[in-house]
């Protein structure tokens, strides 16, 4: 795979062959895709089991940069080498990069629950190696008609009167982009190598169009241009991924028929992709090796805790029947009904808790780290018994409107010595406390 800093032409060729010639990564050479399953040709040549590969794929500045070609490459050649003759010797493992590679793109959203990503290597050198990760939550703001400049939703009107406080022009009109701006600033410094999305990407109620469409159909509403890709950018931002999960405005907020597996298809791109976007499951897990450690990342999806019976009357109840249209249905990949949401949801968190604490007990890095939306309150007596009895280190959550750390020494930090972080100040949405015009609080922000 190509150094951060290259770029590849305009279009490329792969030529694979799949009959072992000298060593593996000699075949490595830079590829791409236009999108989804977007060969060109595949062909085969020999009689019987094939003997030669060759695949043809070209790229476009629009969709993938120069690593997430790589990978797209990368995953051609091991496919060609998959098929090659019995009595070929084994293909040495791939290296290990600073690129979040997923699979090919599965048919339905809930289809790669559970999987584990190739194992990425951060090996930074030097006296003082300087290694960086940014935390951001709730950050999506909305669309007014005929406008390209994100807003955040306003929460703090008297339509909820718990979140009732005065209107801060300059501020809370432009949350989002003051955000982003702060980003910007601190990565010119201080570069992320990545940047962990703690969901709730997209107010009021997700990706505006409807769920169970095929992943390979991206829906053109817009946000992922502007409320995404035209915002987060600049110098150390540009290139870096997004890890990511989904918070309960990803699902709808009030409803489960968005297209919330949309959020997870554009992990293998889109119209207006630049190849960053990681969120291939509702959870999911990766490993990161840096020169004197290594971390467990564990991506959580606790959504659950905003599902209740159909006839509950909360403004937060996904699976709620005043906001749900009749015959509502994600189709085949769940939830088929409004009846059956809140077992889907049971299901998708018991499954969960079992491959949490499978995976905690065979982890062998040094730092275990979960990312969710909810913060530990929901769902307190697994968060206790991963923290205490499997050792989990640092909570990374969203939800809550707002910047905060629970430390190690804080009396109330009921999962001590576990830091917990809340970073649902992005902007998406109005923060729950008044904003100081000059950012010096803990309501806006990123960490």
């Amino acid at each position: 795979p190509p150094s951060a800093g290259m770029s590849p032409p305009p279009a490329i060729r792969v030529h694979a062959a799949a009959q072992r010639r000298g060593p593996f990564s000699s075949l490595a050479r830079q590829g791409g895709v236009q999108g989804p399953g977007a060969c060109d040709d595949v062909a085969a040549s020999g009689t019987g089991r094939p003997s030669r590969v060759v695949a043809s794929h070209r790229w476009h500045a629009s969709e993938l940069g120069a690593r997430a070609t790589a990978a797209a490459a990368w995953g051609v050649l091991l496919s060609g080498a998959l098929s090659a003759r019995a009595a070929d010797p084994p293909l040495p493992a791939l290296p290990c990069t600073d690129w979040f590679m997923a699979p090919a793109p599965p048919q339905h959203g809930t289809d790669l629950n559970g999987i584990a990503l190739p194992d990425v290597c951060f090996n930074q050198t030097g006296s003082t190696p300087s290694l960086h990760v940014f935390v951001i939550g709730d950050w999506g703001g909305i669309l007014y008609e005929d406008s390209t400049t994100p807003v955040p939703a306003d929460k703090r009107s008297n339509k909820f009167p718990s979140f009732q406080r005065p209107f801060v022009m300059g501020v809370d009109d432009a949350a989002q982009l003051r955000v982003a701006k702060a980003m910007r600033n601190r990565a010119a410094h201080n570069a992320p190598d990545y940047i962990l999305n703690m969901g709730d990407n997209f107010y009021w109620g997700g990706v505006e169009a409807q769920c169970g469409a095929p992943m390979w159909q991206h829906m053109q509403t817009g946000q992922w241009t502007w409320i995404f890709e035209n915002v987060y950018k600049g110098p150390g931002i540009d290139g870096k991924q997004w890890l990511g999960v989904l918070g309960n405005h990803d699902y709808g907020g009030y409803a489960f028929t968005s297209a919330w597996d949309q959020a997870i298809s554009y992990t293998w791109g889109g119209p207006s992709s630049t190849g960053r976007w990681v969120t291939p499951a509702q959870y999911w897990m990766a490993k990161v090796h840096y020169p004197d450690f290594s971390v467990d990342y564990f991506f959580l999806d606790t959504n659950v805790f905003t599902t209740f019976p159909p006839d509950h009357d909360s403004g937060h109840n996904i699976c709620g029947d005043k906001h749900n249209k009749i015959g509502a249905s994600c189709g085949i990949m769940g939830p088929q009904s409004l009846e059956d949401c809140p077992n889907w949801f049971q299901k998708l968190w018991a499954a969960q808790v079992v491959w949490m604490e499978q995976n905690l007990a065979r982890s062998t890095a040094q730092w275990q780290i979960a990312v969710t939306h909810f913060p530990p309150t929901w769902g307190h007596d697994h968060w206790q018994n991963w923290t205490h009895d499997f050792g989990v280190d640092l909570i990374l959550t969203g939800h809550k409107h707002l910047q905060e750390v629970w430390r190690p020494t804080d009396v109330t930090n009921r999962l001590s010595p576990t830091t917990v972080v809340i970073s649902g100040g992005g902007g998406g949405i109005t923060s729950e406390g008044l904003p100081d015009t000059e950012g010096q609080d803990d309501q806006y922000g990123f960490f």
